[in-house]
């Protein structure tokens, strides 16, 4: 690993500025060769964004130069597609510099890279691009591309891109810019009395940086010397980081390239951000509310907007965590400026602004018709933010006293909730301290703030002169004002605090009310202005503090303190994934497949290696490098393995820049166990940093998950898993246990199979010899031949049982709620026409997300009711496909192909189906799509019988009965949903029916399944119920929903009737305990 320079550099380039240090004074000039910009991409993006549309940048671990971590770029559309990083701030014009980057790509022969530098022309304004250094780079080998040039006087803003001269995906690294000179030494300020320290012991102070102001190295000196708080001023608005390209409702992309340079300035900085906005009437471009992303379109309906709205705040939510994780993102302000001026939308609206777009009107009020948008926004902000990301309501004129109470009433309505955070004052106002905008009316809003609870944050701070109209004395005595208000609370409040005071620009000459107002503490030259030295004179220097580690303002400030268990965080995975991410390509997200506790945990899927796991960051504020701390999680795997090592390590950096893996605790366990990763005693090494605890495994690449993450204080007793007694050996053919395989054993499982005795379960797993999950004849035939000494030892059967998570009476359980909605993963549907004995009719084929022909999948047909058709189940109405795609992702199904055909059209009945789906419908659809079917010929079909699956409603449900009785050589699952079958004159008839179509298979019975399901207030109970107990009477069927040891179960929900609204939930129970034997 690269040793971490970049603050180094950026610090020792500030002090060749003269921002720091007073220079000893025989020392004028300072000579030295040195890097300017070292971008080792080993945390953050590092400033790197994607050129091109649809270009994807991802950092790789063990990928990288010698290897480190490297940027790999993918889904290139053109060859001018790369990677840019804006480098304005580290680099001038009329300097020259030596660049350096590594490439390698893994496409075949030889590529062409080039390196271009792009800059702005400051006295023509002409944007200007020249490529620097062009090289053949031979595929899988780390090349340098290297160039030294000298950009005009007059370039800013310049810009290094790295491209080839295909579309391949190429990997970069280890990007540096040096140069050689000298320069001059000078004094600015003395290294005391800056803000940042005087207030950290009451809260942030803050500044804003545009695309500009951070190519601005004077301005940036400030920033580093005066605050420990940023916002962007636009470029995190929605106009900035939504793409319209590729946008779909359910995934709204997003871009931070605008906002990169600040975002890896503060990164690299420790300089904590204040994200600014996500939901705003204004600088939200109108095609993210209208039907097919276009201006001209019609506004879209709620659910769409909601679909959207969260894809939004949940994909900028992760996509910041994916560049830059280290960054302090401590604050959002989720919704801005949404309450309306006029008091006459105050009282009778609830604040809501005049719907439309543009002119002051709210494209949101436009689709929701009030402002209930604000409490959806936070909804979705407390789901998917960081747990150390506060959120906030933004607006201004929240001093007059009609909007003030109104935006008070809407935020504690959503603090009561647990959604907000606090309340974000903009305070753009004048120097006046009466009238409008006085301090009287200042502070009483500031109050009414604090008094719901909740903190609040001055978050735009500008105090306008109004073009001279008052004096710079005025301006001071009015900051001086707000200032001290905030540190009054701070001393007198038993509720809320105020967290961070951010003024709105960096000096007088960069300010959006125009310099001729003078609102800033700084003016023009950067130099303080009387309101500075107002504002530094409020706090004794006995009270100053350390800016760099403030106890005010939240998301890294103080120490996170234990909580009553001793627990610094406990992740239960209900509902939220809180702060624990993907380790490389591996995906995390909640499933309610299993669970150590409560419903649901944490899903760890699609890894690619061993390493590929979960990781939560921890702050080093809290895990104190040195310190000893107690971690603790349960992790758990269904299948893929007859066993799995798991491990929790820590992740982290040592004092040399190198990164280290370290072992807290590890363990091995079997299937469907849950086993409990636990050190209490574990002390983090002392020169650690960028710290992450994490789960993988030993050497596999299974699915597992993990479940009650917990870090604790050191020595914390924390109860899991008892360890699971480790069984004898089964000796296969011992069937009378004593050790030894002989005639007696023989005789015994003659004995059995004839059903002249009984076996308890220990024998039964003995008697086994092939492990197929059955006894018969062929165990016998195996045993003779071991004992004849024709074999030596026993086959096992093709299909042994799996290693499901039964549940042996399966209760009913409804989806989730949210499986109702369109899922962010969702499947396709294809509607098909075939022509067949019946003449032409029509079908539609659900494939899952990520469908490909390359892989096999298991199918199930399903049958609508009467006086439906092929479309209904995948209707509007029915939303199966929904809960289809909500299982799937969440790793509760597998993915499957899911078939609805029709028993309508031509001389088709319900009864009569089977023939066509014998001779038609299987043919056709499992030709086009990947079953398990080697071909479609009879025998294929039947030979991949035990991945098929047949189930229906009602009149389908009458279909399925009649599907299993003529097509057991084709199909082993069976899903009879609220229908009976119609055969003879009673109950038992219809149970002999099915005996006898069983017979006539050959089947053993671990070679077909029933899930029949119905509700008690279900019209088709009082049919279905007694011919599923003369079914349970036949010694054809074991009665039990787990399939690992019965064929046969029923489901009946309680108080359900006849309608798709309860069936739906039941295919959602029963589907999952499909084709697993």
């Amino acid at each position: 690993m690269k040793n971490k320079r970049v603050l180094a550099k950026i610090t020792a380039l500030v002090v060749l500025l003269g921002v720091f240090f007073v220079l000893p004074s025989n020392i004028s000039q300072l000579y030295a060769d040195y890097e300017v910009v070292h971008d080792t991409f080993e945390v953050n993006f590092d400033g790197w964004c994607n050129l091109g549309v649809d270009t994807y940048l991802t950092a790789v671990e063990n990928e990288g130069n010698n290897g480190t971590r490297g940027m790999m770029v993918i889904n290139r559309s053109s060859a001018s597609d790369g990677a840019y990083s804006e480098k304005g701030f580290y680099l001038d014009g009329g300097v020259e510099y030596k660049y350096s980057v590594f490439v390698k790509h893994n496409g075949t022969g030889t590529e062409t890279f080039k390196l271009s530098v792009s800059y702005l022309d400051s006295e023509t304004e002409e944007e200007n691009k020249e490529v620097i250094a062009t090289k053949d780079v031979v595929a899988g080998e780390w090349t340098e591309i290297s160039a030294k040039y000298k950009a005009p006087k007059t370039a800013v803003n310049i810009t290094l891109s790295i491209t080839t001269d295909s579309t391949v995906d190429f990997i970069f690294d280890d990007v540096t810019i040096t140069r050689k000179g000298m320069a001059e030494a000078n004094t600015v300020y003395a290294a005391n009395a800056v803000l940042k320290d005087m207030y950290a012991n009451y809260f942030r102070v803050g500044s804003v940086l545009n695309s500009g102001t951070v190519n601005n190295s004077s301005i940036k000196a400030l920033i580093l010397r005066e605050f420990n708080s940023i916002t962007c001023e636009n470029e995190m608005k929605p106009d900035a980081t939504l793409v319209q390209s590729g946008s779909t409702n359910t995934n709204i992309r997003v871009s931070l390239n605008r906002a990169a340079s600040i975002l890896n300035f503060c990164a690299q900085n420790n300089i904590a951000v204040r994200g600014h906005t996500l939901v705003w009437h204004s600088q939200t471009p109108q095609w993210f509310f209208k039907d097919n992303f276009q201006d001209n379109g019609n506004w879209v309906s709620q659910s769409v907007m909601d679909q959207r709205l969260e894809s939004y705040i949940k994909n900028m939510f992760a996509e910041i965590q994916r560049q830059y994780p280290s960054l302090n993102l401590y604050a959002y302000d989720v919704v801005n400026e949404a309450v309306s001026d006029d008091a006459n939308r105050t009282r009778y609206y609830g604040g809501a602004r005049e719907p439309g777009y543009g002119n002051g009107r709210s494209p949101w009020v436009q689709i929701y018709g009030d402002n209930k948008f604000i409490e959806k926004a936070f909804t979705y902000a407390r789901k998917y933010a960081p747990a150390n990301c506060k959120l906030y309501y933004n607006d201004y004129n929240e001093y007059w006293d009609h909007k003030r109470d109104c935006i008070a009433s809407i935020c504690a309505n959503l603090y009561n909730k647990g959604l907000l955070d606090g309340v974000g004052m903009q305070s753009h106002i004048n120097a006046d301290m009466n009238g409008f905008s006085g301090i009287q009316n200042y502070k009483a809003a500031l109050q009414k703030y604090i008094n719901i609870g909740c903190d609040v944050q001055i978050t735009e701070l500008d105090i306008s002169t109004e073009n001279g109209k008052f004096s710079l004395q005025q301006q001071a005595d009015k900051y001086k004002a707000v200032f001290q208000a905030a540190v009054d609370i701070n001393r007198t409040s038993s509720k809320g605090k105020v967290t961070a005071v951010c003024v709105w620009g960096p000096n007088d000459a960069n300010t959006w009310l125009g310099s001729q107002n003078a609102p800033l503490l700084f003016n023009a030259n950067n130099q303080p202005k009387p309101a500075y030295n107002a504002v530094a004179s409020i706090i004794p220097q006995s009270e100053w503090g350390d800016g760099n580690n403030p106890a005010g303002g939240g998301g890294g400030g103080k120490p996170e303190e234990p909580d009553a268990n001793g627990y610094y965080y406990h992740d239960t995975f209900e509902g939220s994934v809180g702060q624990w991410t993907a380790r490389g390509p591996a995906e995390v997200l909640l499933s309610g497949r299993t669970a150590y506790k409560g419903s649901e945990s944490l899903l760890v899927r699609n890894r690619t290696a061993a390493w590929n796991g979960a990781q939560r960051a921890l702050n080093p504020r809290t895990f104190v490098p040195g310190n000893t701390y107690c971690f603790s999680v349960v992790a758990s795997f269904i299948e893929g393995a007859s066993s799995t090592t798991f491990c929790m390590k820590l992740q982290y950096v040592d004092g040399s820049g190198t990164q280290r893996y370290d072992t807290i605790d590890m363990k091995t366990v079997g299937p469907n166990q849950w086993v409990h990763l636990y050190n209490p005693q574990y002390r983090i090494p002392s020169d650690a940093t960028d710290m992450y605890v994490y789960v993988e495994t030993a050497d596999d690449t299974i699915n597992f998950y993990i479940d009650e993450a917990i870090g604790a204080v050191a020595g914390t007793v924390i109860e899991g898993p008892a360890p699971q007694p480790t069984q004898p050996p089964v000796l296969l053919g011992d069937v009378n246990g004593d050790g030894t395989i002989n005639s007696t054993d023989l005789t015994m499982l003659k004995r059995s199979v004839l059903r002249a005795i009984t076996l308890t379960d220990d024998a039964k797993a003995r008697a086994d010899v092939d492990k197929n999950g059955s006894i018969n004849s062929t165990d016998v035939l195996l045993l003779s031949r071991y004992l004849l000494r024709v074999i030596d030892k026993f086959p096992v059967a093709e299909n042994p049982s799996s290693s499901f998570k039964y549940e042996s009476a399966v209760q009913y359980r409804p989806a989730p709620d949210s499986y109702l909605n369109p899922c962010p993963q969702a499947g396709r549907i294809v509607k098909e026409t075939y022509t067949g004995i019946n003449g032409t009719k029509s079908l539609n084929v659900y494939l899952p997300y990520g469908y490909d022909p390359n892989k096999k999948y298991n199918i199930f047909y399903l049958m609508h009711g009467g006086g439906e058709n092929e479309n209904t189940i995948f209707s509007n109405d029915v939303k199966l496909q929904n809960i289809l795609d909500h299982a799937i992702m969440n790793g509760e199904l597998e993915p499957l192909i899911v078939v609805t055909p029709t028993f309508n059209g031509g001389n088709c009945t319900a009864q009569n189906f089977y023939q066509e789906f014998r001779q038609n419908v299987i043919p056709f659809v499992e030709s086009k799509y990947s079953t398990y079917a080697e071909s479609t010929t009879p025998q294929g079909i039947a030979a991949s019988r035990m991945h098929r699956g047949f189930g229906g409603f009602s009149m389908g449900g009458l279909t399925t009965w009649y599907v299993m009785v003529n097509c057991l050589d084709y199909v082993a699952y069976f899903m009879p949903l609220s229908g009976d079958y119609w055969y003879g004159n009673s109950p038992q008839d219809k149970a002999n029916s099915i005996a006898e179509a069983i017979n006539r298979s050959g089947l053993s019975k671990r070679e077909y399944f029933v899930f029949a399901a119905t509700g008690s207030e279900d019209i088709a109970y009082a049919n279905m119920n007694p011919q599923i107990e003369a079914m349970k009477a036949l010694p054809h069927f074991d009665y039990t929903s787990d399939f690992s040891k019965g064929n046969f179960y029923f489901l009946v929900a309680p108080g359900a009737t006849h309608w798709w609204g309860y069936v739906r939930h039941y295919i959602y129970d029963a589907l999952p305990y499909f084709f697993h034997e």
